[in-house]
């Protein structure tokens, strides 16, 4: 009788469920540092002296207690905004980018300036004559507004920062407590003095147009004609 000796798979099994291990380790190692190295090349931060403010309907403000500072090894390209709850009241003027070196310490954080406008959001009373008389008594509560000032990377081209420029997304946030004031008046006419003026001085032009788009020798006439009609009553 002939025997067979029996043979087993399991440790060749093994060895290639070891080597897939320690692939896929490896591909997950190398995406950890890439991701991890995108990250430090684009650090950031964010500092600020005031987070709340008190304007006025109208204003024109400026800001520029907050400021940024980026320890890493490459320059980022950086520009700052509103969130979306504060984007609905304020409007924000034209910002522009700016350049934050590598190597920018806390202590030496830039100072990022930026300026919007306040709009009229208190609730007038209009008099029955229309829209150009109003007062305004604030009988409603003071109006607050809570958000962020927001701070995003931008791209930035190799010819502002040579080799070390960074690409990758960032952004920070700080923030931003805005109280609108409310300043009362009585029924104010100064609107309806300008429109009478306007129309009077319309209608003033309209008669003199009139009167001197005539030819000369008509108005001739007419100033004959009215010297006779004056002699006659003498």
């Amino acid at each position: 009788m002939i025997k067979y000796k029996e043979q087993s798979h399991f440790p060749h099994k093994l060895g290639k469920m070891k080597k897939r291990i320690i692939t896929r380790g490896l591909v997950v190692f190398l995406l950890g540092i890439m991701v991890f190295s995108s990250f430090i090349s684009a650090g950031l931060g964010i500092k600020w002296s005031q987070e709340s403010i008190m304007v006025n309907e109208g204003d024109s403000v400026c800001l520029n207690s907050y400021s940024i500072y980026n320890p890493w090894g490459a320059d980022s390209n950086v520009i700052i905004g509103l969130s979306e709850e504060l984007q609905g009241i304020l409007v924000m003027q034209e910002t522009t980018t700016k350049i934050i070196p590598a190597f920018t310490s806390s202590s030496e954080s830039i100072p990022m300036e930026f300026c919007f406008e306040v709009p009229k959001i208190y609730e007038r009373n209009h008099a029955i004559a229309g829209m150009f008389i109003d007062k305004l008594d604030c009988s409603e509560e003071m109006k607050v507004y809570e958000g962020e000032v927001v701070i995003e990377s931008a791209p930035i081209s190799t010819e502002m920062s040579g080799i070390g420029g960074s690409a990758t997304k960032m952004s920070v946030s700080a923030p931003l407590r805005v109280r609108v004031k409310c300043n009362p008046y009585s029924w104010n006419y100064t609107l309806a003095y300008v429109l009478a003026a306007v129309l009077s001085g319309g209608f003033i032009f309209m008669i003199l147009f009139r009167r001197y788009r005539k030819p000369k020798e008509q108005r001739i006439k007419e100033k004959m004609k009215k010297l006779k009609a004056e002699l006659k009553k003498k």
